[in-house]
Formats: C-alpha cells, structure tokens, sequence
C-alpha cells in the first residue's frame, strides 16, 4: 500500500506540472491544445481530491463519475478539434460517436442514479474504447504527417489500453487475492506516471524548445 501511495504522488505532482507548463501560453494555442489543458486541470482536481478523501479514510467513488464525464469530453473535444484543424472528416465521426455515447450515459445515470456512488465499469469502457479509437484515428494520420501532440497521443493510446482493461475489469478485480490486486493498480499508477512524462516530453519538445529558437 505504501509503494502505491509514493507512485500515486508521483503521478499527481506529474499531472500538477503538466498543467502549469501547459498553461504557459494558453490564449494564442488552438483549441485543441485550450481542452487538452483543461482536461490536465480536471485531472488534477480529481484526483487531488480523491487523494484527500483516502486519506482520511472517506469513500470517493463518487468521484469516477465526474472522472468519467470530464475525461471522455473533453478527450473527445481534444481529438475533435485536431482533426477539425486538419480538415479531416474523422471529426464528424469522432463528434456523433461522442455525442452518442453521452447520450447513453445520462439516461443510464437517469434510470440507474445509483450509479453516481459507485465505479461505473461498462461507463468506463464504453468511454475509454472511444478515446483509444479516436487515437488509433490520429496514430494513422501521424504516420503520414508531421502533426502536434505525437508523444501525446502516444502516451493516449498506451494508458487507456491498459486501464481499459483494468477499469472494466474493476469487479473481477476487487475479487482478486490483496497481493494480485495490488500489482494491477501499481501497474496502472505507474503507466499513468509515464503518459504523464510522455505529455511533458511533447511540451519539451513541441512548445518549449520551439519558444526557445524563435525567441
């Protein structure tokens, strides 16, 4: 547990650091790189605050659901506007998918409002199986163009490939014996850990170096 918690910090103080570099510059950037920040920030708060209440001790599973909402909007945004900057038409499909996919989600939350207490596995699946398509979508126009955000995207479809399958598999998880479950959140902390240095690479190398030979 204690191990757990030093790489859930790490990856915290990562995502902490990766909002404000990220910040630097926010008004000129395109919009695809205004939503990518505010998913950083989202993500900081979120799980600043799931830190907070573990803790000490309190239930935060309500927290996924805004985890999930945010998460899969704005990622859908993000990829939206990257394609839409390109005049790809892969930002209708990504725009209707995600739109039917939200749909989905508030009338399952308005019939099952149970839901908002507890870790909503096929929410998470259906929500991180989109973001991993939309990726696979950007990874295709990547191998033919030179395009931002490729560590980014990278980083994308590495982490949410693997917590997909750790997310939708949360109930079989619980099930496991304490020692197996342990090592699947571990792993998970610590891919979280390198998308998080994936993201910083991208501004190293994207933003900050760029800034550097123009100025």
């Amino acid at each position: 547990m204690y191990v757990l918690k030093i790489i859930s910090y790490i990856g915290l103080v990562l995502v902490f650091i990766n909002t404000i570099i990220y910040f630097i510059g926010f008004a000129p950037k395109s919009k695809a790189y205004k939503f990518f920040v505010i998913y950083l920030f989202a993500l900081t708060v979120i799980q600043t605050t799931a830190e907070i209440y573990a803790d000490k001790g309190l239930n935060n599973h309500f927290l996924s659901t805004y985890y999930l909402f945010l998460q899969f909007i704005l990622l859908s945004c993000f990829f939206y506007h990257l394609f839409k900057d390109i005049k790809n038409k892969k930002s209708y499909i990504i725009k209707y998918t995600s739109l039917s996919i939200l749909i989905g989600l508030i009338v399952q939350y308005t019939i099952y409002p149970e839901l908002y207490y507890v870790f909503n596995s096929i929410g998470f699946l259906l929500t991180t199986s989109a973001i991993i398509l939309y990726s696979v979508f950007y990874l295709f126009e990547q191998m033919s163009k030179k395009l931002p955000f490729y560590y980014t995207n990278i980083g994308i479809f590495i982490y949410f490939i693997s917590s997909s399958l750790i997310f939708a598999s949360a109930i079989a998880i619980v099930s496991f014996n304490d020692k197996t479950n342990m090592l699947i959140w571990k792993i998970n902390a610590l891919l979280f850990i390198i998308y998080q240095l994936l993201i910083l690479w991208e501004w190293m190398q994207n933003f900050y170096l760029k800034r550097i030979k123009q100025g």
